[in-house]
């Protein structure tokens, strides 16, 4: 028979080695299952199994701490399934298709649908779809707080850290969609899983819980005391098939899915034909399983304990939507995730500025190196470069002073020939090597304006401008008195 594969399934992540240890706790059993999820499957690893009636919190968590050192796990994932025999589900229709407002409109409606206050209650939903224009169908789980807070404290005791507190009907109705292959179809099917003083009436559809019912009658009572418990029984399946056509106002089941103790032996099929006359379809549940041979040869040994409704929500555990831990320990989960997320953001912030700060030290040294291979290859020509700045500096000064030697001769002849006979200059300055500055007296203007031209035109003068000629009287003539300023050309600018 083939294994039923739960790899490639929707929203499942590629997990890889993880170590995983799930518990079903209650006043009579205590079940214990170790799956190992890697990236090519998920296999059940190690089962265990204790009666737990009359014994202490200390005792119950002694014997867990023995079972995993057996099963030689040091660190796993903890689960925790929900006690189904406390466990109230109803059916609700909520006026509301958003997710958030039919959150907040379940919890102000929890209360009404137990007789626990609110604050002694847990609850979860689950949306199970559109049902009119604007109504949402949701089936509603209730949990007594107390319950779940003594099995919380019993693993706290073990030393184990509770990640989840699952739903089994949830996981049953997903492995039992598969096992089946119905999910492709819109039928109903009553799933009657067994187990040792419980049993549990769940219809499903397509692998979504519609409906749940529990019956505090098991395997013992049954195989041990059936004329006592068979008519008992057998009303309680009625009841139950009839709240679920009446309350919930669906099909009666194409089919009634036998597993858990139910589907080890035929003892009790007339029970089940004779009450709810629904064809009847037994199915081992360890046999679609990935198992090893020691969790197999513990499951056949259990022939009155079901692990059925451990495995299945545990292999499915990131698939379960319904988590029934109190709002105080989800609340400290989220923080504690949020809390990792952020040491893992700033380790991962502290490599990546590692990495920088190294690539930059890594490109500072190799250009350093590269710089004093340079100054070690180029020390020479730089000698010899600084020696022929040197000469040419030196041979630029001496050509200066070749080409202006003469220059103020040559330029106070110049200034001579173009001096007119009746001017006669008071001052010649030269400013800055170049500005050339003649004040003088001239006994006409004209002979100014005749000066001026001619420096014009003298290859030795540029920029004459005359800066004032203003006329005074002297010994009884009138004279004009002038200053003109003028840029000396130097050698080859007027070339």
């Amino acid at each position: 028979m083939a294994l039923l594969s739960f790899k490639g399934l929707p929203g499942f992540p590629s997990s890889s080695g993880q170590e995983m240890v799930g518990f079903d706790l209650n006043d009579e059993y205590l079940k214990i299952a170790h799956v190992r999820v890697s990236s090519l499957k998920r296999e059940v690893v190690n089962l265990a199994h204790r009666e737990v009636r009359g014994l202490s919190e200390d005792e119950i968590a002694s014997f867990i701490r023995q079972t995993l050192t057996q099963f030689k796990l040091k660190s796993a994932r903890a689960f925790l399934t929900a006690p189904l025999y406390l466990v109230i589900t109803r059916t609700i229709e909520i006026p509301s298709k958003d997710p958030e407002e039919i959150k907040e409109l379940v919890n102000l409606q929890a209360s009404r649908h137990t007789h626990y206050a609110r604050s002694e209650i847990i609850i979860d939903m689950m949306a199970l779809g559109v049902v009119r224009e604007s109504y949402t169908k949701v089936l509603l789980v209730i949990v007594p707080k107390d319950a779940v807070s003594r099995q919380i404290q019993i693993l706290d005791k073990a030393g184990l850290k509770l990640e989840k507190v699952l739903f089994p009907p949830e996981g049953i109705c997903a492995a039992s969609s598969k096992i089946l292959g119905s999910e492709p179809t819109d039928s109903t099917i009553a799933v009657v899983h067994m187990d040792s003083v419980f049993t549990s009436f769940i219809v499903t559809q397509k692998g979504k819980v519609l409906f749940v019912r529990g019956i505090p009658i098991g395997a013992n009572h049954l195989l041990d005391e059936k004329e006592i418990y068979s008519d008992r029984f057998v009303d309680e399946l009625q009841k139950s098939l009839e709240a679920y056509t009446n309350d919930e106002m669906g099909h009666l089941p194409a089919a009634l899915f036998l597993t858990g103790v139910a589907a080890e032996t035929k003892d009790l099929d007339n029970l089940f034909s004779e009450t709810l006359r629904i064809p009847i379809k037994h199915q081992t549940y360890f046999n679609h399983f990935a198992i090893s041979s020691e969790a197999r040869s513990v499951a056949v040994s259990a022939s009155r304990v079901s692990f059925f409704n451990l495995i299945a929500p545990l292999l499915l555990f990131d698939k379960m939507k319904i988590d029934l831990n109190s709002d105080e320990k989800k609340l400290k989960i989220q923080l504690e995730e949020r809390g990792r997320e952020v040491v893992k953001t700033g380790m991962l912030v502290m490599m990546i500025l590692a990495l920088v700060f190294l690539s930059f030290v890594g490109k500072v040294y190799t250009k350093k190196a590269f710089l004093q291979n340079l100054v070690s290859r180029y020390r020479l020509l730089r000698e010899e470069a600084k020696s022929l700045e040197r000469t040419f500096t030196r041979t630029r000064l001496v050509k200066d002073t070749v080409s202006n030697r003469g220059r103020s001769i040559e330029t106070l002849a110049e200034l001579y020939d173009t001096l007119p006979q009746d001017v006669r200059l008071g001052l010649i300055k030269y400013e800055e090597g170049s500005t050339f500055t003649v004040k003088g007296t001239s006994a006409t203007m004209a002979s100014v304006f005749s000066f001026v031209t001619n420096l014009e035109k003298s290859p030795r003068f540029k920029g004459v401008k005359t800066k004032y000629v203003t006329t005074r009287n002297e010994n009884g003539q009138d004279v004009a008195d002038f200053e003109i300023n003028c840029q000396l050309e130097r050698p080859g600018e007027a070339a």
